[in-house]
């Protein structure tokens, strides 16, 4: 089990359940402790599908190539995982050819509780362009622990505030949720930031305060937490002026 010092957008945005902006730290500290701390975490991560979207929407990389990709890399028990995830996006990807900027894996300080930092993690492959409007695309591959309906809202805006500046100021997001099964096959639901509710940075602000003084009540019940693990993340200052350089 990773440290919740470093927790998963998707993650930060379930812990936040179907009223956001009521949740209290006690609550973001209880869903810590019984969600998290206490049921033990998958074996493998979808990283291999993650890291394909960048090629596939820029036109570089086939479904069949990032199909084979995903089955030699990785840990071994998530390598069919991987590619159901890319069999099922793939075509959509494929099918809407972009401008790409990488983003890659980024872990974020949003602030200090009991003298540790407190990051969020954000696999946001890329922002995307595409008959001149800008997304911000998040991979939604996991088909169990995912968040739904205000928790997508929460975990996208969060990511929006993050990278969506500058010359991208107005980008919207892309939640591309692949992890719903009908019948043993994945079908995909593309969300997009005007379908739903963007919080903006004031209220992202407000639930990120939320969201450290829990994780600071959830420290003081004597659980052991590590110190993040950043390695294969680029850690930066959410108040830096440019994402893509």
């Amino acid at each position: 089990m990773s440290s919740f010092l470093l927790l998963n957008n998707l993650d930060v945005g379930r812990a936040f359940a179907f009223d956001p902006l009521n949740r209290k730290p006690e609550q973001i500290a209880d869903w810590l402790l019984t969600e998290y701390v206490k049921k033990r975490g998958g074996s493998f991560n979808y990283d291999p599908a993650i890291k394909c979207l960048y090629e596939m929407f820029q036109g570089r990389l086939s479904l069949a190539d990032a199909k084979m990709r995903c089955l030699t890399t990785g840990q071994p028990v998530g390598r069919p995982y991987n590619v159901q995830a890319i069999d099922c996006v793939g075509p959509y990807a494929v099918a809407n050819p972009s401008t790409c900027y990488r983003i890659g894996y980024t872990a974020v300080p949003v602030g200090r509780a009991h003298g540790r930092t407190v990051y969020i993690g954000l696999k946001a492959p890329l922002l995307r362009v595409a008959s001149g409007a800008a997304s911000v695309v998040l991979p939604g591959f996991r088909k169990t622990s995912r968040p739904v309906g205000p928790q997508v809202d929460v975990a996208c805006s969060i990511a929006l505030a993050t990278f969506a500046r500058d010359d991208f100021s107005e980008a919207d997001f892309e939640y591309l949720d692949a992890g719903e099964a009908a019948e043993g096959r994945r079908f995909l639901r593309v969300y997009s930031g005007r379908e739903r509710q963007i919080y903006g940075v004031d209220d992202v602000d407000a639930l990120l305060d939320v969201y450290v003084k829990g994780v600071a009540l959830a420290l003081e019940s004597g659980v052991t937490v590590k110190d993040a693990n950043l390695r294969g993340y680029r850690v930066i200052d959410p108040d830096q002026p440019s994402m893509f350089g």
